[in-house]
């Protein structure tokens, strides 16, 4: 979302609380001592926690103390005891869903040191929340392309993805759509909450009939202004109505719970809800919008430092992450950076340097399955020729930005040891959110959707390339000269609607060559 919203005022007395939250330092991991835990996994119906290495403790124990995301051991529960040995194993009931649930906790053990515990090892959370993920439905994987809809349009948008071969769509939910509400109240671990399936139903019939077109839907979960409190950083509070969206509240206990409960409802909710003879599913969900970029689409007031910044919407996605996967196994759950890959300013980060910092934080508490939705405009946003580099674009890990024509940068970068995924397979991309005007062009705007699909096609790393959008938006995007749309907003479409929809024909493909005066199959990179 490179655009950007209009976002009403709105002024909150909440400066108190932030002044707490900035005057203390981030919780970090304590350092690691003797002991080394080597896993932490659900087996039957326990928490199963291993440990390696040996260091003395006054009582002959070792403690294994269970905090929550945003604590740091000692503080925390007392969950099981093993005796002081080279090898030690612990072992405590998981409790899915009651108020004794460990789900969300990571692990340290402790040792008794003078009167008081000490941690004696690394911190890790669990590693397999999908082992008890109890809706294994199948995905829908029947391509790659996709479009961001236009569901208000009288003849496009949820009726015309099977005719466009539209494999892929992207839905935004901003939590203020089920904050306050008026809903059959929804009960997890043991306390009840009141999310607004009243408001909610409206995702219901749209995702529903985009999966009844065999469409796969990413949901993207955002936390707007108007979502309550305890959804929203109290990081963020002291620019409530001053950015587009706010960071995900991890940092305090009731904000970790209600996320967990918000996205295990989700997750619960669209694991295939009948209606109305359909089905509303969700494959994939997306934690945050171009989360790098922190002033404009993830604001929290410790932006400015990356690893305080990182830690923080890492503790949230992660978060998520356990809620979800302990319901639906098979969804996939994304982080989301922009294509400023080696370019940074005041209010963001580049996104090389935010994945690296995200990769080695979730990996140093328990690596697990996480994927990235990646945004490859072109740079600058106006620029309609997708296939043709700039001096900013190259293909080199030093290029200022990432769009389609270099993006095997991104997934060559990705491929690197350390960020392999837990089963060793490099994480998969989401081309979740790109557009090309038609403002300098239609013939242009046509080829560099065609070229596109092209690069999604020949690189297997990359699971779906979802274009922005169906018709042009004239409220935020036509005055930035940003057309994107395959239809005007008369519905008259353009020459991007045909070339959309038999992009994948080698027809389609000769002719958009001819348009650019180049093959444009000399121009890739596979994968």
């Amino acid at each position: 979302m490179k655009v950007f919203n209009r976002i009403a005022s709105l002024v909150m007395a909440f400066a108190f609380v932030v002044t707490t939250f900035l005057s203390t330092p981030a919780l970090t991991a304590e350092a690691a001592s003797q002991v080394t835990i080597a896993a932490v996994v659900i087996q039957d119906g326990n928490v199963v926690v291993t440990s390696q290495g040996a260091v003395s403790s006054d009582d002959g124990v070792y403690h294994l103390i269970a905090s929550d995301v945003n604590q740091a051991a000692p503080t925390g529960i007392d969950v099981a005891q093993a005796p002081v040995s080279a090898a030690a194993s612990f072992t405590a009931p998981l409790g899915y869903n009651t108020e004794a649930s460990l789900l969300f906790k990571k692990f340290t053990v402790c040792v008794m040191k003078g009167g008081a515990l000490k941690p004696a090892s690394n911190s890790m959370f669990i590693l397999n929340p999908d082992s008890i993920g109890s809706h294994k439905i199948a995905r829908v994987e029947s391509g790659k392309k996709g479009l961001l809809a236009e569901g208000s349009s009288s003849n496009m948008g949820m009726r015309t993805f099977a005719q466009l071969g539209a494999k892929q769509a992207t839905v935004t939910l901003e939590l203020q759509r089920i904050s306050n509400g008026r809903g059959t109240p929804y009960v997890y671990n043991g306390k009840s909450y009141s999310f607004n399936t009243a408001y909610i139903s409206a995702y219901d019939n749209f995702i529903a009939r985009l999966y009844a077109q065999g469409v796969q839907v990413s949901l993207v979960l955002v936390c707007d202004k108007n979502a309550m409190t305890n959804f929203i950083s109290p990081y963020a509070y002291d620019g409530l109505g001053k950015h587009s969206y706010y960071g995900l509240n991890a940092t305090t206990t009731e904000g970790a719970e209600t996320l967990a409960a918000a996205c295990t409802f989700l997750a619960q909710r669209y694991s295939g809800l009948p209606f109305f003879g359909m089905t509303a599913k969700v494959d994939n969900f997306i934690i945050g919008n171009e989360v790098n970029a922190w002033r404009q689409w993830n604001y929290m007031n410790c932006g400015n430092n990356l690893p305080q910044y990182t830690a923080e919407y890492a503790n949230a996605f992660r978060v998520c992450y356990n809620a979800i996967k302990s319901v639906n196994a098979n969804a996939n759950v994304y982080t989301c950076v922009d294509h400023a890959w080696n370019a940074s300013s005041k209010g963001a980060h580049s996104s090389r340097a935010f994945l690296t910092q995200f990769n080695n934080y979730i990996a140093s508490q328990g690596n697990i399955d996480w994927r990235l939705a990646f945004h490859a405009y072109n740079y600058p946003l106006t620029n309609n020729m997708a296939w043709v580099p700039t001096e900013k674009v190259q293909r080199n890990q030093n290029t200022k930005y990432i769009s389609v024509y270099n993006i095997d940068v991104l997934t060559d970068f990705l491929s690197q040891p350390a960020f392999l995924s837990p089963s060793g397979a490099v994480r998969s991309v989401k081309l979740s959110e790109q557009g090309y005007t038609s403002s300098g062009g239609q013939e242009a705007q046509a080829v560099s959707i065609v070229y596109a699909i092209m690069v999604a096609n020949n690189n297997s790393h990359i699971d779906g390339i979802i274009l922005s959008r169906e018709k042009d938006d004239p409220i935020i995007e036509m005055p930035q000269g940003l057309a994107n749309g395959l239809l005007d907003t008369t519905n008259h479409a353009k020459v991007s609607y045909e070339m959309y929809r038999d992009a994948e024909n080698p027809a389609t493909i000769a002719k958009a060559s001819g348009m650019a005066g180049v093959d444009l199959n000399t121009l890739l990179a596979p994968r």
